[in-house]
Formats: structure tokens, C-alpha cells, sequence
């Protein structure tokens, strides 16, 4: 087991501050996201907004820290109900533009309205830092983003304007921090994500939980009994999942660039999909398939796999509904780990049927649609990993998603859901969301339930 032990080289846990590419990546998110407001209430005139695409190249840990930059940026452009009459009656409905404009910083530095979403993320990452300047990596210094650092000059030279802004901001609307300017639910989630557990599953095709254990014990590790007992260098194991284990918040970027992660025998997954994972397997059948549908990612896919050759069973997906990219990272990652019980049919979920030979020993299909992600703490690692619904980051950034929304997505789960329910051989469907909503929980289930045919012979689902 030498070779999986956590390195060691991870000396220092601090965040980074985010790219040039990252902060590139954020104004357009963020631009993209941001409320339009009537006109007396919009201090800032920004560029027109534009149909281009959320941005989903470059890599994937500058994909993610821009959409995370965007979701804080756009938190404080939704102030709480409580706050909005003063905000209304002052002109102001958004605290970054309030430091903005009383700051003149746009007027004095001339920042087009293309430069606007841009400079709104910057300010709010450079507030978050204190005001102090960021430490470029080498590549960075070799290849500097021109509009990002001539921004960024401009906001450290008006830094202490920008300063005397937002204490003024804090004065006007009696807030002891930042954090006050968001709703109650918004700013609950947020102290929870910031003291999250991070869970990682075991690939016990290459190694067993005990044997990760006792690495990560002899690499300086404490094993607790709980998770109520998790601190500093501790990690416990998930009660609900056998295959998973619990690591302390302070251990985040240890074992992201640890090698045990590195090779896959670790692999770090919200718990939500863990769980999910977990329900299968009393539900499988000797050499009979799981079929998973909807929206996940390539981990997702591994994580299934692994289970199911447990009792020799095959995992089935749609390939029609998914990109080539995402299929592309499923079958890069299904090789990294030699993975070989997942076949992926050309077909879309929609148009299988149970006389497809495809499907004949089809035992349980497992339902993760894109649903509204309103019982995460932090939605944005989620989303990005698991390919869920960035548009949802404006209503989740104020502690709400408009029932509109709601009702769409609730819409599309119960086409896939009902369509599970076809499948005469299929013994179990497990269907999972991340949603407080009732309309994309039990609600749901019991509508499709009520409306589904069941076979003559076969007795009904329950």
C-alpha cells in the first residue's frame, strides 16, 4: 500500500486566489446569472446580455472556482426581503454596486460596461481577501491576462475608497459583516459549506476499506468513531455507506493532491450520490444489470460499477442523452481504473423498451434527474461535477428557486420516472434528488405512481 499513501507535499491547506482564466470565466457566468433590474434601480449600466453559452472549456478545477466566484458574487446582488425597502428607498439594491458607485471606482477608472461583470467579481473576491493583492504562479507571470490585471491595478490602487464603501454600506444598512447582507437560509448554508465534512468512497476493486484505513493511519491519520468526532487530521467511516469514508473540512486539500486520490482508490463524491449508491446493494440480482438515467458524472458511473461487479452485474447507460464529453470522461475514467462492466447503449432512455435485447436482464434502474440542488449547502461542486443546472445558481444565491423552474424540472423527472415503470422485469426503481421541494420529492413519486400500468400479471410498484 506505499504507493497510495497521502502525500505528504501539502504543507499549506490556504485557498489560492482564483486564475485570470477563472475570473474570465466568472464575469461571463456572472453577467450571464445577474438580475436585471428597472431601470431606477440599476445604478450600473452593464454590456446587453447575450445568448453565448455558459463557458465549459478549459480545466476543470478553473471551470469550477469560476462558477463558485460567480455563486458568491451573485449572493450579494439579492438582498434578504428584510433589506429590500431600505435598499429601494436608497437606490440600491445590490451591495457590490453600492461600493461601486459611492466609490465612483467606474467613472474614475472608465470602465466600459463590457468591463462591468468582470470588475463586480474581482471586487468581490478582492474584499473577500481583505483588499491585498494576489501571488501569480509562474505561468500566470509568463502569461498575464491584460484586462484582468489592469483591472486589478485599478482596485488596488482605489483600495482604501473601496474600503471607506463598503464600511459606509455596512453603517447604512446596520450589518456587522458581508455575510449579514444575505437572507437567513442563504447565509445558514453558507457557514454549514464552510465546515463540510468531504466524503470519498473506496474502489475496493483495488483495495479494501481496511487497507485504506491503516494507510492513512501510517501517513498520520486518526481514525474517530464518528463524525461528531472529527477534527484536525481525523477521518471516520460514513455509517450509511460501508464503502465510504468521512474526512475532517481541514483535510480538503491534503487529500485532493493526495495519491490515493491520484490513483483512483480514493475517490471524493458528495454524499448525496454516495447514499444513492449504497441503497443498490441489497437490491441486485446475480448477474443482473443496473441501467442509471439523468444527469451524473463519470465518478457516478465508477462508483455504480464497482458495486454491481460485487454480484457480477453489468451497469447499462443511454448514451444518446449525454454529450460526448461527458462520455468521454466516462470512458476515460472506466479505463483509468479498469473498469470492464459498463456497457453504453447508442439509444436514448426514451426510446428503450422492454423487448429491446439491451435490456433483458435489466433488474433496477436507478432515476438522478437535474432537480432544483435546494438541499446542498454548497450546490456549486455538485452541479459542476454531477452536471446539474448552472441557471439555478441565481435563485439559489437569494435562498429560493421561482416555482416556475420548479415545475418544468418536476415535469422532465416524472417523464424519466414513468418511464421506469415500464419495464416489466425491472424488480426496483431508486430515484434520488437534492431538492427540499416536495413537488420533485414525494409529491411526485406519488403522482407517477398513481398514473403508472402495470402489467395484469405483475404486481404494482409501491
Amino acid at each position: 500500500m506505499s504507493s497510495v499513501v497521502p502525500s505528504r507535499r501539502i504543507v499549506n491547506d490556504k485557498v489560492c486566489p482564483p486564475s485570470d482564466q477563472a475570473y474570465l470565466q466568472a464575469a461571463v457566468v456572472f453577467q450571464q446569472l445577474r438580475e436585471e433590474k428597472p431601470g431606477p434601480l440599476q445604478p450600473l449600466r452593464y454590456g446587453k446580455k447575450t445568448d453565448t453559452p455558459l463557458p465549459e472549456g478549459g480545466d476543470k478545477p478553473t471551470q469550477r472556482r469560476a462558477f463558485q466566484l460567480a455563486f458568491d458574487t451573485l449572493k450579494c446582488t439579492a438582498a434578504p426581503q428584510d433589506l429590500r425597502m431600505l435598499l429601494v428607498l436608497s437606490e440600491d439594491q445590490d451591495l457590490l454596486e453600492d461600493i461601486i458607485t459611492d466609490s465612483c471606482f467606474h467613472t474614475s477608472q472608465q470602465i466600459s460596461a463590457d468591463l462591468l461583470p468582470l470588475a463586480m467579481v474581482m471586487l468581490f473576491d478582492f474584499q473577500d481577501r481583505k483588499f491585498t493583492l494576489r501571488e501569480q504562479t509562474s505561468k500566470e507571470l509568463e502569461e498575464p491576462l491584460q484586462e484582468v490585471r489592469e483591472l486589478e491595478r485599478s482596485l488596488y490602487k482605489r483600495k482604501t475608497k473601496l474600503a471607506a464603501s463598503l464600511a459606509r454600506c455596512r453603517v447604512k444598512l446596520n450589518l456587522q459583516s458581508v455575510s449579514c447582507f444575505l437572507s437567513d437560509p442563504v447565509r445558514t448554508k453558507q457557514h454549514r459549506a464552510k465546515r463540510l465534512p468531504l466524503f470519498a468512497w473506496v474502489n475496493t476493486l483495488k483495495s479494501s476499506v481496511e487497507e485504506v484505513c491503516e494507510a492513512l493511519q501510517v501517513a498520520g491519520l486518526c481514525e474517530a468513531e464518528a463524525l461528531t468526532d472529527l477534527k484536525d487530521l481525523a477521518f471516520c467511516r460514513d455509517s450509511l455507506c460501508p464503502d465510504t469514508l468521512v474526512f475532517s473540512w481541514q483535510l480538503v486539500a491534503r487529500l485532493q493532491h493526495s495519491s490515493l486520490t491520484a490513483a483512483h482508490v480514493l475517490n471524493i463524491q458528495d454524499r448525496s450520490v454516495c447514499v444513492a449508491v449504497s441503497v443498490l446493494r441489497p437490491l441486485l440480482f446475480d448477474n443482473g444489470d443496473v441501467l442509471v438515467v439523468g444527469s451524473f458524472s463519470a465518478v457516478t458511473v465508477a462508483h455504480v460499477a464497482v458495486v454491481a461487479s460485487a454480484r457480477s452485474g453489468r451497469v447499462l447507460l443511454c448514451g444518446a442523452d449525454h454529450t460526448s464529453s461527458q462520455l468521454e470522461d466516462i470512458q476515460g475514467l472506466l479505463g483509468d481504473m479498469d473498469i470492464k462492466n459498463v456497457r453504453i447503449l447508442s439509444e436514448a432512455f426514451s426510446g428503450l423498451s422492454e423487448w429491446d435485447s439491451s435490456v433483458q436482464r435489466l433488474k433496477v434502474i436507478m432515476v438522478l434527474p437535474q432537480c432544483s440542488s435546494s438541499a446542498l449547502n454548497d450546490p456549486v461542486p455538485t452541479i459542476h461535477s454531477e452536471h446539474g443546472k448552472w441557471d439555478l445558481l441565481s435563485d439559489l444565491s437569494h435562498g429560493s428557486v421561482a416555482q416556475r423552474k420548479i415545475h418544468m424540472m418536476a415535469a422532465q423527472q416524472a417523464r424519466l420516472l414513468a418511464h421506469t415503470l415500464t419495464f416489466p422485469k425491472v424488480q426496483t426503481v431508486v430515484y434520488c434528488s437534492r431538492s427540499v421541494y416536495p413537488e420533485e420529492n414525494e409529491q411526485l413519486v406519488k403522482r407517477v405512481l398513481n398514473k403508472a400500468h402495470t402489467h395484469p400479471k405483475l404486481l404494482p410498484f409501491r
